[in-house]
């Protein structure tokens, strides 16, 4: 229960150019170029996985699993009045409001592409693809991008056991937050290009990336 993603498409570019790097480890050959170029990628997954955060275009599919519900008698609030208006208000389920809210881990969301919803692990086909309005045209869920991280809000009633969410995250132009990381980028590049047997990122690295990371309480 939970979460988790896999990176299905990639980044096609890194923050940092192969030139800048080299410039910063004062390096003018080309016979480790290769190497510089995965310390290019390895400190770029580094920062995202430490972040929560996509710093370049990359497409993310996430699954979440809500929850269950604790087996038991049913039951409802307690010394609440009974709301006998219900029936006539507006766009409000017969069943109670089911908003659920997932969490766009890995963003920002740049375009988000599909929905889908899974209501036992045996079903066929597995998964099934969530129509972005239902008949009427009222919305079945949507995006909101102001949260941090980024949340799809869903609007319809689904017993799902789990959600498959996919989308193309990473911010479209280089945002000011995620050049400013490129000296820590460039400082932990730098380290394990010098210490090559490996060991631990030294703290003062570790804190210039903490300090731009983002808890979700």
């Amino acid at each position: 229960m939970g979460y988790s993603y896999s990176i299905i498409v990639p980044p096609t570019s890194e923050i940092i150019t192969l030139t800048e790097a080299k410039s910063y480890l004062r390096v003018d050959f080309s016979s480790e170029d290769i190497l510089i170029a995965n310390l290019i990628t390895n400190a770029r997954r580094y920062a995202e996985n430490l972040l929560g955060k996509s710093l370049t275009t990359q497409t993310i599919q996430l699954i979440y699993e809500p929850d269950r519900i604790a087996q038991g008698e049913l039951s409802g609030p307690i010394g609440i009045r009974y709301d006998e208006d219900l029936w006539e208000r507006p766009n409000v389920p017969l069943l109670g409001t089911a908003r659920i809210c997932i969490h766009c881990l890995m963003g920002p969301v740049q375009t988000f592409t599909s929905l889908e919803y899974q209501l036992t692990r045996m079903d066929t086909p597995e998964w099934t693809l969530v129509s972005p309005t239902d008949s009427g045209g009222n919305p079945n869920y949507r995006l909101d991008p102001y949260a941090d991280p980024n949340e799809i809000n869903v609007f319809t009633i689904l017993a799902a056991s789990r959600f498959r969410l996919t989308y193309v995250a990473g911010s479209a132009t280089l945002d000011p937050k995620v050049l400013d990381l490129k000296p820590a980028m460039l400082s932990l590049i730098n380290f394990w290009y010098e210490y090559r047997e490996g060991g631990p990122v030294p703290d003062g690295i570790r804190q210039q990336f903490a300090e731009r990371r983002i808890f979700m309480l």
